[in-house]
This record gives structure tokens, C-alpha cells and sequence, in this order.
């Protein structure tokens, strides 16, 4: 009966919002991350997640992994404090099947132990936007990509002359620093961002849930602390031939240096373990527009060198992924056009051996069909195709696509439906790595859908997804196994956004999911539920504050709903910006609020109650 109620009260909250004019609408914003090429987010299939520049702001969180945590509901685990490893997971498909771009370079690391980007290394402070894409893109990004893309786009420059900087101070002798200047005219425009971060942090190593000690932080028993510092830099710039020819360049590096522990559990507590990390990534890229073609050619480079030192040896994760491509996107017609396009991409890891490096490379050519129509009397509909071939050097060649069909109903109420296919080529790390690793997995298969109702103001999701073979880590045999047949990953999204006059914004997104293995055992580290909201009161035009709350159901640490549960806790946290004139900025922070006691991987310590503040300053 509680059931039947609630699905009455959301049909009912649904049709209202049909009749209703959309007051939060994200329709202006671009996608480029979907399709591989821009478009409006009212115009794009997908099941798209946006975190805007304003968003950013007003949380004030500092890294890529606060932000797709608290703004995205996207579920995480994390060994430890800022710095230390981090998973995510989009529908239940972990991390090592999520492609993350920043300015269109691959940030997917082939040698990392987990085969993920490292999503705790990407600091925020001069990102525009981040798009969160859902379901298989394959079809348009090849391997790493099949359960969804993460693109992150910096802030490049306006026209005239700016300036800013930043500071922050709080809980664990934590302070920030930056440093930003763009400078942007007719011809040549160019950008650059510097960031210090450092922390005394905690200690990473925490009693298990089975210890007398559990429940007792690192300060009442005397553990060690793990300190944390990233320097960030990064160079952006343009050059415009004429108004349809352009040429620009970027660079982004992070260096990094974490301590952290010999692994979960209190007696893992030690001084000694280090991981330091220099990433480099370049982007060159020349772009032709006119009224029919958008071309563009782009030579990425993605140079990661992490070398870890531990009690028990040192190992390296050094490597690289060079990229060439070519693509041209073909209006052929009103509110059509066709994007065709090859690549060509090298792996490569280093350091194993002497003269035992690995590498394989991808030849790929891909197209995209779009088309928007009326077919509904005076309704858009929209129905795009990709389809993407995949040459391989070491594995076997792929075919991958997905069609998407968006059909609106009445004003900005639309029906989305979206299936896609992926691939996932297990990485160098995973194959060849100094631990963990299995020379004789094979890539992955899977199938993802979603259908979709609802509008900008409040939506519903169904999905499921499929992996054939899997790639998971064994706790048994401590390495990458692959288990044979079909994991199924299925649930529910719910989500609604809207402002109340100018007063008042708020936020709430949530997700079910029920996942098993191909033996039929649920997925380790997966929540049930999980439920995110927020809530924004202007008080003035110079003054809001916020209050955000996550909710974590049942997660249990080990597949087949065995080891610690994980889950079954709430936290929350507040946040106030202050507009002390027309160049400065204050704000003040307080996350876990109630100092909540948690873990999101069994021993391994999360963060108490934690104050920060700040000042932004523009010219």
C-alpha cells in the first residue's frame, strides 16, 4: 500500500510538472561530451547530469570527487583522506569503465592499479562545467567509456583583462591557494591557473568494524597522520587566423605527494608509505568553421608517472596515452548533421622491466547521425545513432554503438529512451601491473539502457545494464579476475531541482540499484540507496547559505553481501558565501555537521567534523 502511494504522489508531481513552466531550466547549457560535439542540453538524449560553474561556487568543494559525490549522486568509496585512492560508481559500473576528459585529454590513467582516473588529484578552482554522462558511450569514445563519461571543461578567457585569487584555511591545517589571470582579445586569447593545496591530514588506517577499537578515531588512539600536497598549474591558449579558423593549446599539470598507510585496519598504521604523482597532459588542436562543416584535428598527450614507496617494496605506474584525430561535423541540413571522424591511440606503460615495456594500440573510425524533427505536432523529436569500429593491436576488434530517441510531450515534458553497447579493453596495469595483476583477462562486453520521464524540474529513470566477463578484483586471490557470463546492474532515478521565486533553489536526487555477478552474488561496494539534496536561501543578493544532506543505505564491503556493511548513515553539512563588495568574496563551511563516525571501505578512516573558510578575490 506504502508503495501504491508513493508511485500516486510522483505520478501526480509528474503530470503537474507537465503543465508547469520549468522556473530552474538547464535547456541553455551546452552538452559536448554526449555526442562528441556540442549541443544544448534540451537537445541531447542522454541521461545527463550538469554541474554548473555556480554550483561549484556556491558548495565551495574543492575536488572532483566532493563534487560528483555531493552535486551528482554518484556513489563513492575512498582508502582514506584528500589525496588517497577513490572508486566511483555511475549505475553500479565502477570507475574503471568511466572515461574522464578534461578539455577533451583522456585522464584515465592505463597503469593505475584500479585501471580508474584519479578522480582525489583534480582540483576545481577554474572548471566551468562538469557533464556526467550515463550509459554507454562507446559507441562515440571507444574502450574506458562503457558506462559513461565524466568531461570536465576549464574556464577559458573573456574578452579584456581578469584577475582573481583565493585562499582557504580549515580543519587538519588544510589551506588552499590560487592564482588566476586570462587575458582575451580579437586574435589571442590566453588563460593560466596555479593551485597549492596542503594538508596534515589523518591517519588513512582505521580499526576494522570487527575491532574493540572501532569507532575510535585516529587522534584517541594515536595514529600517525597522512599529510596531502598538489601543486596545480595550467596554460590555456588561443589563436584565431580568421573568424572561422582557430588554433589553441593547453597544457594542465598536477604534482602531487600523499602518505598513506600499509593498507585498511589500525595495526596498518606506519609512517613509511608515500605515492608521489606527476601528470602531464597536452592538447593541441586546429578547428575550421564554417556554415556547412565544424572540423576539427586534435593530438592529445596523457603523461602519468606515480611511483609508490612502501614497507614492502617500491613499485611504479608509469605511462602514457597519445591520441591523433580527425573529425568533421556536416550540417546537411536544418537541425541535422552528421559527425565522421578517425583516431588513432597509443598505451603504453613503462618502468616494469628493462627493456619489457607494454603497449597496444587503437585504430577507430566513428560516425554520428542527429536529427531533430517535428513529429509530434509542434513537439520536437530527436534521434541520434553512433556507431564506432575499433582496431586493436592486442585484443580483438570492436563494434560498439548506441541510438538514442528524445520525444517531448508537451512544452519542456519529454519521454527519452537510450540503449548503447560498450568495450572495455582491460588495461596495461591490470594485465601487466607490479601487483594485482592477470596477463590473461580479455575485454569486456556490455549492453546499457534507460528510459527516461520527467523535464528539467523532476524526472524518473529506469535502467539496466549488463557487463559480459567482468573485471573485478578478488579479495581471495588478491588480483583481477573474470567471471564468466552476464552481471546485471538495474534500479531507479529519481531526481527534481527548482527554484521557489528568487529565494530559495533546491536539489534532491536518488538512486536504487540491484546489482549481481554473473554466479548470481550482489557487487561489493555498491549502495542500495542512496539520496542526495541540497538546499540554497538567498538571503539577499550578496548573502546565501546552503545546507546539503547524503544518505547511504546498505553497502556491504565484499561481493555476496558479505564482510562490513558500509552503509546505513547519513551526514550533512553547511555552507554561507558572503558578497563583501563587487571584487570580494568570503565563505565559510562545515562538513559532517553532526561528526558522524563512518566508513565507505572498511578501515580505512573518513573525515569528522570539518570547518573551513575562504576569500575570493577578482579584478
Amino acid at each position: 500500500m506504502k508503495k501504491k502511494i508513493q508511485l500516486s504522489l510522483l505520478g501526480a508531481v509528474l503530470a503537474i510538472s507537465a503543465h508547469a513552466e520549468n522556473q530552474y531550466t538547464l535547456e541553455n547549457i551546452n552538452v559536448s561530451a554526449s555526442q562528441g560535439t556540442t549541443l544544448k542540453k534540451k537537445d541531447v538524449t542522454d541521461s545527463v547530469t550538469i554541474i554548473t560553474k555556480e554550483e561549484l561556487e556556491e558548495s565551495r568543494v574543492s575536488t572532483l570527487n566532493e563534487a560528483l559525490n555531493k552535486l551528482a549522486n554518484l556513489s563513492m568509496t575512498q582508502n582514506g583522506g584528500r589525496g588517497t585512492s577513490a572508486s566511483f560508481y555511475i549505475r553500479g559500473m565502477s570507475s574503471k569503465r568511466i572515461l574522464v576528459l578534461i578539455d577533451g585529454v583522456r585522464y584515465n590513467n592505463p597503469t593505475a592499479i584500479g585501471a580508474a582516473a584519479e578522480f582525489s588529484q583534480i582540483m576545481l578552482d577554474n572548471v566551468k562545467r562538469i557533464e556526467v554522462i550515463k550509459g554507454a558511450q562507446s559507441g562515440v569514445w571507444g574502450s574506458d567509456a562503457s558506462g559513461g563519461v565524466i568531461n570536465i571543461i576549464t574556464a577559458g578567457a573573456k574578452k579584456g583583462l581578469y584577475a582573481s585569487a583565493a585562499i582557504e584555511y580549515g580543519s587538519y591545517n588544510s589551506a588552499k591557494t590560487s592564482l588566476h589571470a586570462s587575458y582575451g582579445a580579437k586574435k589571442f586569447d590566453i588563460t593560466a591557473n596555479s593551485l597549492l593545496y596542503t594538508t596534515d591530514g589523518f591517519s588513512a588506517a582505521e580499526p576494522k568494524k570487527g575491532s574493540a577499537n572501532y569507532g575510535k578515531r585516529y587522534d584517541d588512539l594515536g595514529l600517525e597522520k597522512d599529510p596531502y600536497i598538489n601543486r596545480t598549474n595550467n596554460l590555456k591558449v588561443g589563436y584565431n587566423f580568421t573568424q572561422n579558423d582557430r588554433l589553441e593549446a593547453s597544457v594542465n599539470i598536477i604534482k602531487s605527494t600523499v602518505k598513506y598507510d600499509n593498507g585498511a585496519g589500525e595495526a596498518n598504521d606506519s609512517p613509511i608509505p608515500k605515492t608521489t604523482l606527476f601528470n602531464r597532459f597536452y592538447n593541441v588542436a586546429f578547428t575550421h568553421k564554417d556554415k556547412t562543416n565544424d572540423m576539427k584535428i586534435t593530438y592529445n598527450t596523457s603523461i602519468f608517472d606515480r611511483d609508490i614507496v612502501a614497507t614492502y617494496g617500491r613499485y611504479y605506474y608509469n605511462g602514457s596515452v597519445n591520441e591523433l584525430k580527425a573529425e568533421d561535423k556536416i550540417n546537411y541540413m536544418k537541425d541535422s548533421f552528421v559527425r565522421i571522424g578517425a583516431s588513432y591511440q597509443k598505451f603504453e606503460q613503462k618502468k616494469l622491466e628493462a627493456g619489457k615495456n607494454k603497449d597496444y594500440t587503437a585504430l577507430s573510425a566513428f560516425i554520428t547521425n542527429y536529427n531533430k524533427y517535428n513529429l509530434l505536432a509542434d513537439n520536437n523529436t530527436i534521434i541520434t545513432e553512433s556507431v564506432r569500429y575499433d582496431n586493436y593491436s592486442t585484443f580483438d576488434n570492436s563494434i560498439t554503438g548506441k541510438l538514442g530517441i528524445k520525444q517531448f510531450i508537451k512544452n519542456d515534458f519529454y519521454l527519452s529512451i537510450n540503449a548503447g553497447t560498450g568495450y572495455n579493453a582491460p588495461t596495461l596495469g591490470q594485465l601487466y601491473g607490479s601487483s594485482y595483476s592477470n596477463p590473461n583477462l580479455n575485454p569486456e562486453n556490455s549492453l546499457t539502457t534507460d528510459i527516461t520521464l520527467g523535464n528539467d524540474t523532476v524526472w524518473i529513470t529506469g535502467f539496466y545494464n549488463e557487463i559480459t566477463d567482468l573485471i573485478e578484483y578478488d579479495f581471495t586471490t588478491s588480483k583481477y579476475i573474470q567471471t564468466s557470463g552476464k552481471s546485471k546492474f538495474k534500479g531507479v532515478e529519481l531526481g527534481y531541482q527548482d527554484y521557489f521565486g528568487d529565494a530559495l533553489g533546491v536539489k534532491a536526487l536518488y538512486t536504487y540499484l540491484r546489482t549481481e555477478d554473473a554466479k548470481g552474488k550482489t557487487l561489493a561496494r555498491r549502495p542500495v540507496n542512496q539520496l542526495d539534496a541540497s538546499a540554497t536561501y538567498y538571503v539577499s543578493d550578496d548573502f546565501d547559505i546552503g545546507a546539503n544532506v547524503q544518505y547511504i543505505g546498505t553497502r556491504y564491503d565484499k561481493a555476496g553481501d558479505t564482510g562490513a556493511q558500509t552503509g546505513r548513515y547519513a551526514i550533512a553539512g553547511l555552507v554561507a558565501n558572503v558578497k563583501a563588495s563587487k571584487n570580494v568574496n568570503f565563505y565559510a563551511k562545515i562538513d559532517n555537521l553532526t561528526d558522524k563516525y563512518y566508513q565507505t571501505v572498511d578501515g580505512y578512516a573518513t573525515a569528522g567534523r570539518s570547518l573551513y573558510v575562504g576569500l575570493v578575490a577578482k579584478y
